[in-house]
């Protein structure tokens, strides 16, 4: 199979012809089928003990500590389960390049090639070619568990999943009164962002500071950050077992061995400019919920000129969307060009990438590199007020809209999902409906030894 097979979602229609199609889709999915919830049989510790064998033993009960947080918590390390649940349920068979675990917590700052600072989607370890729903199912779902989280009351909650339904069906209604080219070129650095959506001026103090505080984080304040200086004056990584440690001389070769293939994967210019850094440590470091306990590593790049960088390497793991129904069981062996294909969909989703974004591949491994925290930062969710955490979760879903307005297929998102805001409503009762069975799994967790 390609690394990203996009042979299923390229269009030969004209977009009238491709909103005529999806519209026409309601008569074989209708928006009350789309809002039932159907529970499909599985063992969720079985499923989940699975993923813990592909992950660093040692790690795990870090993971756990950190999945058994909260609901949300469990929500955002458990992906594997509400995609298992997701292939069973009534779809429109309309696919897309989709993030894949699109919940509330995966969206942030960071900087463009242009040293602007944009919001947009910021994990693609799940993406791929994928039913759109997903996306936006995922993403209304961690609405609701991640308000329970602050306690917001359940009516403001309710109506609050119906208007980010309905700020993803505008903003896909919007993206189609552009051109090709004018989706293709959009602009999302933030205020650009906060403009388009009509964001109340509740939250311009809030983004002020994150902007403040993201700008501040270059590459010289990660490396004082995680560094230090050791007796011979050379740089070193921090220690912090069993998160953060050395790797052996083993492993250093190899990784060194990835980083010359990673080369031949980015741009020209970007490999020319790395030609003048060597590599002088490697620590494991961990980090997230979701991906907590597989194989991610820091790289400290030196330059001739003494300066610093820091890039991230990540194992690319097959996406847990695989297993359910007749698909292959989730094994490590599917992992080889992986990496290939987080990259190729973060390129498609983001309205601008890292440059430093490639991969390669070791043995049977695969693994993804990008420039680490640089300008990066994430909005504390926890800390939001209602009006903010309303602005926030609408302004995800309108991002969400424009990142599958990418494929060609999304002319028949736009058809199915129509003016109506029945599909809200639709939306919103799968989404409340779902949230009980997460609280079931989490529950489940909790007793598990």
């Amino acid at each position: 199979m390609p690394p990203l097979d996009l042979t299923h979602i390229r269009q030969h229609h004209t977009v009238a012809e491709l909103i005529a199609i999806g519209k026409a889709r309601r008569q074989g999915t209708s928006f009350d089928a789309l809002g039932t919830f159907i529970p499909a049989k599985r063992d969720a510790g079985a499923y989940l003990k699975r993923v813990r064998a592909m992950l660093v033993p040692e790690l795990l009960p870090l993971r756990r500590e950190r999945m058994s947080a909260s609901a949300f918590a469990f929500f955002r390390g458990s992906v594997e389960l509400m995609d298992y649940d997701l292939d069973y349920q009534h779809s429109p068979g309309i696919p897309a390049v989709i993030c894949g675990d699109a919940h509330i917590g995966n969206f942030g700052f960071y900087a463009s090639p242009e040293r602007r600072l944009v919001f947009d989607l910021n994990d693609f370890d799940e993406a791929g070619v994928h039913p759109w729903e997903w996306d936006l199912r995922r993403l209304l779902v961690s609405v609701i568990l991640a308000a329970r989280d602050s306690q917001f009351k359940p009516k403001k909650v309710h109506k609050l999943v119906q208007a980010a339904s309905a700020s993803y069906r505008e903003a896909l209604a919007q993206m189609f009164n552009q051109t090709t080219l004018d989706r293709f070129y959009r602009d999302n650095e933030v205020q650009a962002v906060l403009n388009f959506g009509g964001e109340p001026t509740e939250t311009a103090e809030l983004v002020a500071a994150l902007v403040k505080k993201a700008q501040k984080r270059n590459s010289e304040q990660v490396v004082r950050k995680f560094t230090l200086t050791n007796s011979r004056g050379e740089r070193r990584f921090k220690e912090n077992p069993p998160r953060s440690v050395h790797v052996d001389a083993a492993t250093t070769a190899q990784l060194k061995a990835g980083i010359r293939d990673y080369l031949r994967t980015v741009r020209t210019d970007v490999a020319l400019l790395l030609s003048q850094y060597e590599v002088t440590d490697i620590i494991r470091h961990s980090v997230g919920v979701g991906s907590f306990g597989s194989l991610c590593y820091l790289v400290l790049l030196t330059s001739t000129d003494g300066s610093h960088m820091v890039l991230q390497i990540k194992e690319a793991l097959p996406t847990r969307k695989v297993g359910s129904q007749a698909r292959p069981k989730l094994t490590a062996a599917l992992e080889l060009t992986e990496g290939q294909r987080i990259v190729s969909s973060q390129r498609i989703l983001q309205a601008t990438s890292d440059v430093f974004l490639g991969d390669f591949q070791l043995a049977d491994k695969s693994f993804y590199v990008r420039q680490f925290r640089d300008m990066k930062e994430s909005i504390n969710i926890a800390a939001l007020d209602w009006g903010q955490f309303c602005a926030y979760a609408r302004t995800c879903a309108m991002l969400l809209a424009q990142a599958h307005a990418q494929s060609p297929t999304a002319a028949m998102i736009r058809g199915y999902v129509g003016h109506s805001s029945k599909f809200d409503e639709a939306m919103t009762r799968w989404a409340l409906a779902y949230v009980d069975q997460v609280e079931k799994d989490y529950q489940s967790f909790l007793k598990q030894a």
